[in-house]
Parts: structure tokens; C-alpha cells; sequence
């Protein structure tokens, strides 16, 4: 793959992971991770045009060459091991050219585990981009399931941009297994959302993406509508970012004429896909409220792309302990367009009583979920009921759950400003830096100097990364007060600087 795929892949991971606020939803629940392990480290240093050592290359080279003349296969398969190795062994098989190595390679996907999900990931990737590259597609069905049970995993579109680039990815689309076909928009869709979070355009070109959507818009009756919906929302705000600044995006390109000519595909295709999206919600809705719970979560996902608040006949799922998908109902209500700030804590505080056994009963992952959740929303629900409820979990000492809290709070003048303040002032002193940052930011939000001075301060840093994290912060926390500085740098001279801040202005005027 093409080194530049991690171009501003910082924006995407290293900024955000390094700063120790990467996101991941899990069944609706945004999780905290922490630090880097040395495994995706070494990936990201490798995406960055950074080289594995020769020496360990023809080292391990001559070693597998060694067990597979002797046929000694699976102690070779045994060398596919979780580590700084991994890397390196799968590079190797590959170099090697032969059918017996790359049988390996397609027998051991998806069998090394570890005890991080993302190095699962990373090493999924690293199988997956050696099969592309010698058009090896026999467990390309495969593959796309393995990544789609893993969607929620912050690398998955990096994953998926790998996936779509195989020339066989089109023959998927039109697979006959209606799963199959299904999952596949599924895997473009999450490419889609990649290429709006810094993953580099040339994949668009490279794998023919505006061919793809004409495909799927030309057999669109075969797929399921909230997939379709997924894939064709995120198109329509790709063209919009793209027609926003073309001239600077297309500084980086090294095809210029074949990223323009899938562009012009698509940019045919835009007025039909508007006219499908604005007919899909009521039909969505429809399926929601008609459908059993199994099929709930992909309408929900649909749901949330189109920005829709959620049926009536939520509240009753919210009240039901069998409900399976409460965390994606809570944050649809971010969408209702009247405040529901008393009924959604009322709903929440419900859950406490102690004859609600489902409460008593649920795992700690679930109940942290369904908080996070509610915290995402009453962000939009301005009240004392709100904010009493925000500033009870901010206190409630767990990670994810705090940091979400503080995340919500300073959108709005609040109406206990002294206990708000109180509980920032107190959690920007945590150790904890990803609960200190959030802290910090919603300070910001309410116009302390302090913070903001702290963060005009970072934009102006000589360090690359500074300023792409506190660009990045600017825009996920709505610090809209430093608008105009962010203003400034959309006309730096640092090309991925500028396209970061004019991604960062869309952002914040999306929310105002």
C-alpha cells in the first residue's frame, strides 16, 4: 500500500491515540484507550515510510526458507506469533514469492490473538495487504467479516481502504450470498468514512471507488437500506469536503486525473443519492418500529448517519430490560430537536430502582455503556435536570465515564455555574491525562482565559504534532472561541496543517 495511506493517518491515530484520547465504540459504548503497545507503534512508524531493517529481512528470510525446504511448515506457521516480529515474518513470506508461503499466509488470518484488539487488527492488516499485493482474493469474504465484527475499532477504516483495493473487491459486491454483498457496503462505507478522516485520497483513485458506488447504486434493490444509507451519506459529505477545497487536496495526489475522473462518477450519482436519503428515513423508521430486535442495530446505525431522532416507541425500548441496543437509542436522542433533558434522566434514574432486576443484574460493561451513552446526549438537552446528571457521573470514578461528562458539560451557560465549575476545576487536576484534557476543554468551551490562552498557545507550536492534536481537540470539543485562530492556520503554509484546520472549521460550523 501506498506509504502515503498514513499521510495524515496522524490525524486519524496518531494524534488522537498519542494524545491519549482515542475513541472506539463497542456496542455503543465509547471506550478509553491509553498509550500505544509497541506493536502499533511499529505500525504506524511503518505506514509512515519507515523500513524494517534488511538484515532482519534476509535473516528471517533464510530461516523460513530453511523449514520450508526441509518441510518443517508448521514451524513456520508457529513463527506468526502476537510481537515486534509479526511484522516482519509476514513481509518475509511474501518476499519469498512462492504459492506454499502465501498458503500460509491466507491459512493463519485471523488465528493470531492478543491481548489487545487493535494489535489483532494490526496484524490482520499486515495479511491482508501481502494477499493484495499478489492478488490472492480466495478469503476475501473471509476477511471482510473478520473486519466488520471489528468496525468499531479506531484502525478499521485503514483496514477497510486495504479491503476495497483489491481488484476483486467489485466481484464481492455483486456476490449472490446476499450476507456477502451486504457486508461488502459495509467495508466500502467504512473506506468512505476513512477518507474523511486523513486517510490519503489516492486509495479513492487507486481503488475506483466512484466505479464502486455506480456499481451499487445500479443494483441498490439487492442491498440492505441501511447499509445503502451508511455508504450513501458518506458519500455525499465526501463530496462536499472535497468540492470545499479540492485545490489544496489535490496538492498530495500523485494521479490527479484518475482521482478526478471517480470524483466526476460519483458527482453524477449526487442528486439521485440526495433523493434516496431524504425518502430513507421515513422507511427506516418504518422498518425500526415493525421489525424484530435483531435487526435493530443496523437501522440505528442508519438512523444515526442521517442525524435522526429516534421513534416514539424508543422510550419503550429505553423501559425494557431485554432491550439489546439501548446505548444507540440514548444517543439518538442527541437528534431530538426539543428538550427531553427531564424524561431522558427520569428514563436513566428509572433504571436504579431496585426493582428493575435488569439493572441489578447487567454487567458493569453494560451499565457504563448506557452512561456514556445518556452523557453524549444530555449535551443537547440544556437544564438543571442535564446537568445534575452530568455532574453525577463526571463523579462516579470510572474513566470513560467521566471523561464523556466532561465532555458534555460547558455547552451551554450553566445554570449552577459554581458546581460546574467546581467539578472542572477539580477533575483538570486528575492524573489521568485523557480526563484532565476533557476538563480542560470544557473550561474552554465556557471562556476560561487560562484554557484558552493554554491552547492558542499549542497552535502556534513548532511541533508539528502539538498542533495538529490541539486542532483536533479544537474541533471534536466545539471550543468555538478560538475560531479565528483556527481561521488563521486554514492558509498555513503547511499544507496538511491547513487541511486540517479547514476540516476543523466544517467541523465546529456543523455544530453551531
Amino acid at each position: 500500500m501506498d506509504p502515503m495511506l498514513i499521510m495524515i493517518i496522524l490525524f486519524l491515530v496518531v494524534a488522537v491515540l498519542f494524545f491519549l484520547v482515542l475513541n472506539f465504540r463497542s456496542n455503543g459504548e465509547n471506550q478509553k484507550v491509553t498509550g500505544l503497545s509497541p506493536v502499533s507503534r511499529q505500525h504506524l512508524e511503518i505506514y509512515q515510510g519507515q523500513d524494517l531493517p534488511v538484515w532482519l529481512m534476509d535473516k528471517t528470510k533464510n530461516k523460513i526458507s530453511n523449514y520450508l525446504e526441509n518441510g518443517m511448515v508448521m514451524q513456520v506457521e508457529a513463527m506468526l506469533r502476537p510481537g515486534l516480529d509479526y511484522v516482519v515474518v509476514v513481509r518475509s513470506l511474501l518476499e519469498l514469492g512462492t504459492n506454499q508461503s502465501f498458503e500460509i499466509l491466507q491459512k493463519s488470518f485471523g488465528k493470531t490473538h492478543s491481548k489487545d484488539p487493535l494489535e489483532d487488527l494490526w496484524y490482520a492488516i499486515d495479511i491482508t495487504n501481502a494477499l493484495r499485493q499478489v492478488n490472492r482474493d480466495k478469503i476475501l469474504p473471509e476477511i471482510v467479516t473478520y473486519l466488520c465484527q471489528r468496525r468499531e475499532l479506531a484502525i478499521a477504516p485503514l483496514f477497510a481502504a486495504e479491503i476495497v483495493s483489491f481488484d476483486s473487491f467489485p466481484e464481492l459486491l455483486k456476490s449472490p450470498i446476499p450476507q456477502e454483498r451486504n457486508l461488502a457496503v459495509v467495508v466500502l462505507s467504512m473506506a468512505m468514512d476513512g477518507l474523511q478522516s486523513g486517510i490519503s485520497l489516492e486509495v479513492f483513485a487507486e481503488a475506483k471507488i466512484g466505479s464502486l458506488y455506480e456499481l451499487v447504486w445500479d443494483n441498490r434493490i439487492q442491498y440492505n437500506c441501511a447499509a445503502l444509507v451508511v455508504l450513501f451519506q458518506n458519500g455525499i459529505k465526501f463530496l462536499k469536503r472535497y468540492h470545499g477545497m479540492n485545490e489544496i487536496l489535490e496538492q498530495e495526489l500523485q494521479n490527479p486525473e484518475d482521482f478526478r475522473w471517480q470524483i466526476s462518477r460519483l458527482d453524477s450519482l449526487e442528486l439521485s443519492i440526495k433523493s434516496y436519503l431524504s425518502n430513507a428515513q421515513i422507511a427506516l423508521v418504518h422498518q425500526l418500529e415493525k421489525s424484530s430486535w435483531g435487526e435493530h442495530l443496523e437501522v440505528l446505525r442508519a438512523l444515526y448517519s442521517l442525524k435522526c431522532a429516534p421513534p416514539v416507541s424508543a422510550w419503550e425500548w429505553l423501559a425494557d430490560p431485554g432491550y439489546p441496543y439501548k446505548s444507540f437509542v440514548w444517543e439518538l436522542f442527541a437528534f431530538e430537536k426539543t428538550n427531553k433533558g427531564q424524561a431522558l434522566v427520569t428514563t436513566y434514574k428509572s433504571a436504579y430502582r431496585f426493582k428493575n432486576f435488569s439493572w441489578f443484574y447487567s454487567s458493569a460493561k453494560s451499565k457504563n455503556m448506557e452512561k456514556i451513552a445518556l452523557a453524549k446526549c444530555l449535551r443537547h438537552h440544556p437544564g438543571i435536570e442535564a446537568e445534575n446528571c452530568l455532574i453525577e457521573l463526571a463523579n462516579c470514578g470510572v474513566a470513560g465515564v467521566v471523561q464523556e461528562a466532561l465532555t458534555s458539560l460547558g455547552w451551554w451557560e450553566p445554570v449552577n455555574r459554581l458546581e460546574v465549575l467546581k467539578t472542572l476545576h477539580k477533575m483538570r487536576n486528575e492524573s489521568k491525562l485523557e480526563i484532565s484534557f476533557a476538563a480542560t476543554a470544557a473550561l474552554a468551551r465556557l471562556g476560561e482565559r487560562k484554557s484558552l490562552q493554554s491552547l492558542a498557545k499549542n497552535l502556534l507550536s513548532d511541533d508539528p504534532l502539538t498542533v495538529h492534536q490541539t486542532i483536533h481537540t479544537i474541533s471534536t470539543q466545539g471550543i468555538s472561541l478560538l475560531w479565528p485562530e483556527l481561521d488563521q492556520l486554514a492558509d498555513s503554509a503547511d499544507t496538511d496543517v491547513a487541511i486540517h484546520a479547514r476540516e476543523a472549521l466544517a467541523h465546529l460550523s456543523e455544530d453551531l
